[in-house]
């Protein structure tokens, strides 16, 4: 099958001195469509996740004992095989995760898991509630594989036959995590300067979990028969719960678009909403005596000011003049990013909604948003005093995940 080129809409971040655009990235024909910045599905709706459940399939006869006996000598790679329980590393990320597909669905194990065959996970959730959270395992001692996904339940995703499957693909009734239970993440933004900030789920006999379709299906919902990384093989795994201390998030906005400081922070740099920019795109979270947060830039060394500690709204200036006189076109500043110590303006209140958003709140009391202006422009604002609402609520996109390289 050939891959045709693609060229996504181009996403301008224009201040008074400086222009930055997202690249183009090669889509494989058929699943092209799925490229577009725009989602089919809103990144934070106001609906609540499907709760009806499918009626439950039969019951497998083959695969309901799990662990590396079912599998054929030479299957791992050298070093690959390690079996035994995971556990819980101390340096894992706190609280919990959802996956969400390229199109914005999020993947749901009904009923908590404790499903033994399919329909065990379906990808129709449009937001994430109880179903949609999985904790992450790391094993101990690590191996390439190093992740199993704990359902709310405490149950473990297992790959049925360690991937390679296009019915009775996925189970959840796992009590303890084996070779079926382990997957291997990987950053599909690594060396990508237009950082899409997505992940591949590999299977332990290196096939990939397929959302079909990119989501929105109760039925037939998941394969693991692939070994390429398309599309439908993409996740972004944002945050639910607890934030921790000194993680690497994105923040990503209803609309789909990230929180964006140019050049990664440092003096005289403006804040932007935008696709993701590599360095640019990334904000450490820092835990503070308090219980506020500072968000470090992406250089790690600067801290976002909140200017005048919130209640400011960005525009976007049609038509300004530098000291030679052109005109320039630019948003203004409500952000700063060149402070080095985290002082009052640089604290800010992440509040859990309970639903993977979080509303972040200026130490002025006002709550950072975005709003559409009525020349169409997408801006930040840090004035909104109410009870959140969407356009108030922001996702937290997880960096740092990767499971370690394979050596050869």
């Amino acid at each position: 099958m050939k891959a045709r080129i693609v060229t996504t809409p181009l996403l301008c971040s224009l201040s008074l001195l400086t222009l930055s655009c997202t690249a183009t990235e090669q889509i494989p024909s058929e699943r092209a469509d799925l490229a577009a910045p725009a989602m089919e599905v809103p990144v934070i709706p106001d609906e609540t996740p499907a709760g009806q459940e499918p009626p439950p399939s039969e019951s497998s006869s083959d695969v309901q004992e799990r662990g590396v006996s079912k599998l054929a000598p030479g299957a791992f790679a050298s070093g690959m095989a390690l079996q035994g329980v995971v556990t819980l590393s101390p340096g894992a990320y706190p609280g919990e995760f959802a996956f969400r597909t390229q199109k914005g669905y999020y993947l749901t194990a009904l009923n908590g898991g404790g499903r033994p065959a399919e329909p065990s996970v379906i990808t129709a959730a449009t937001s994430a509630g109880t179903w949609e959270k999985f904790k992450l395992a790391v094993p101990n001692p690590s191996t390439s594989h190093d992740k199993a996904f704990q359902t709310a339940n405490g149950n473990y995703v297992t790959a049925v036959g360690g991937g390679g499957r296009t019915s009775d693909v996925l189970h959840t009734d796992a009590a303890q995590a084996k070779d079926w239970e382990r997957f291997r993440l990987i950053d599909l933004g690594v060396g990508t300067p237009a950082a899409p900030t997505y992940y591949g789920l590999q299977t332990i006999k290196g096939n990939y979990l397929t959302a079909m379709g990119a989501g929105g299906k109760y039925q037939d919902a998941i394969h693991t028969d692939t070994t390429q990384i398309k599309g439908w093989e993409q996740f972004r795994i944002v945050k639910c719960g607890d934030p921790g201390s000194a993680y690497e998030y994105g923040i990503l906005a209803a609309n789909g678009n990230f929180l964006t400081a140019s050049n990664g922070g440092g003096s005289s740099n403006y804040v932007v909403l935008s696709a993701p920019s590599g360095v640019g795109s990334r904000f450490k979270l820092f835990r503070q005596g308090d219980g506020t947060y500072a968000f470090q830039t992406g250089n790690g060394v600067n801290y976002l000011t909140a200017l005048g500690g919130g209640g400011q709204v960005q525009k976007y200036a049609t038509c300004g003049f530098s000291l030679t006189g052109a005109c320039l076109e630019g948003f203004t500043q409500i952000f700063h990013t060149d402070a080095t110590q985290v002082k009052g303006w640089e604290k800010f209140r992440v509040i859990d909604q309970g639903n993977c958003t979080y509303s972040i709140q200026t130490s002025s009391g006002f709550f950072m948003g975005i709003y559409k202006d009525s020349s169409g422009h997408m801006s930040l604002t840090t004035r909104r005093d109410g009870a959140p609402t969407a356009n108030e609520k922001f996702q937290l996109v997880v960096f740092g995940l990767a499971s370690p390289a394979i050596l050869q």
